[in-house]
């Protein structure tokens, strides 16, 4: 029987960052500008997540007032919308009444409704510690390079275990102004001059970080659910059941055999590290294919872990799963891809993960 080659956009989900140890020792203190603007500097070899500096504003204020001028001078110093927008949120919580410790109720009896909605401050959630993350990645992840080593195996009908195909060796290329650009360079350890886009078979790409993007970009409308506390590579994570609808979806499936593609819905789960919000590890199944689609099952898994690039720490993939098929005839393909030497552009920075 003739292998149809089919193609799913598998969008590697990245998240950068590094930890602020800074603001454990002043976690009760709003922030003065003089301390944001040195946070918004920038440093060699160190890089500030705007994503949990958003999440720290929110949780620890603002000492100083966010007029026009101020703001113009945050966003000067880098300060994405997020940051500005947690900065004007955290003026406006300020300038709302408080409860002291022990105030009776009857205090609230001349505060409008909406002011004893907020008058509580409530720390971040979780998943809203995930989404500054996601909405900050793009824009602050470096230019580099990845080798990617993809073993690609199949399960024809008939059969129950997956029997091996090949194994690829791909070098991977991100730059901000260019996207990604994958390049070819072993097919069982032997160089090739084959390119990625022909090599033929289950082939996996994506652009980095839409995957996440889109999961909480607003328009997804996603419905999460969380179901239970979980250590994962030693880290304790919350996990959380998602689902995005078909209208709300950007998920797309291609068969390279006919060039068809379709949008499908998707549901999955996230492995969030507790008190962080970064994501470790994203599972994904599509869903309410296009009934006559050649490919029915198309589902993924990426696992995360700290690299260092350029003496910067990031949270990248380190190790991602894509199994698709057909089930009418019952021929399955899955890619098992481990991403090593992370690096800049002719620098030779290895990866070094961090445990």
């Amino acid at each position: 029987m003739s292998k149809t080659c089919i193609y799913f956009v598998l969008a590697l989900l990245l998240l950068g960052s590094i930890g602020f140890s800074c603001f454990a020792q002043e976690q009760q203190k709003p922030f003065t500008k003089e301390e944001l603007l040195r946070l918004l500097k920038p440093t060699p070899g160190k890089r500030v997540e705007q994503g949990e500096l958003a999440g720290e504003i929110e949780s620890r204020g603002i000492a100083f007032k966010a007029d026009e001028a101020t703001l113009a001078e945050f966003r000067k110093a880098g300060a994405r919308t997020f940051v500005i927008n947690a900065i004007q949120q955290a003026e406006r919580d300020a300038n709302r009444p408080k409860l002291l410790p022990n105030t009776p109720a009857e205090a609230l009896n001349n505060v409008t409704s909406d002011e004893k909605a907020t008058v509580v401050k409530t720390e971040p959630t979780l998943l809203e510690k995930a989404r500054h993350h996601a909405e900050q990645f793009i824009d602050e992840l470096p230019n580099f390079i990845v080798t990617q080593y993809i073993a690609r195996s199949i399960r024809p009908p008939g059969q129950k275990d997956w029997q091996a195909e090949d194994k690829l060796e791909v070098e991977l290329s991100f730059q901000e102004k260019v996207g990604e650009k994958f390049k070819l360079v072993k097919i069982n350890n032997k160089p090739t001059s084959q390119t990625y886009e022909n090599v033929g078979g289950a082939t996996s790409t994506g652009e980095f970080g839409l995957m996440l993007a889109g999961l909480f970009h607003p328009q997804s409308q996603a419905e999460f659910k969380e179901v239970r506390k979980e250590t994962f590579n030693g880290r304790e994570t919350v996990l959380f059941e998602f689902r995005v609808k078909k209208a709300n979806s950007n998920n797309q499936i291609t068969d390279k055999s006919t060039g068809r593609s379709v949008t499908t819905a998707y549901s999955g789960t996230i492995w969030v590290e507790a008190g962080t919000g970064r994501v470790l590890r994203l599972e994904q199944s599509a869903e309410d294919i296009q009934r006559g689609f050649p490919i029915t099952l198309a589902e993924s898994a990426v696992e995360y872990d700290w690299v260092t690039i350029a003496g910067a720490k990031y949270l990248m993939p380190i190790y991602a799963e894509v199994i698709m098929g057909r089930d009418a005839d019952r021929f399955y393909s899955r890619n098992v891809i481990e991403l090593k030497n992370y690096r800049v552009f002719d620098t030779d920075v290895k990866m070094i993960i961090e445990k």
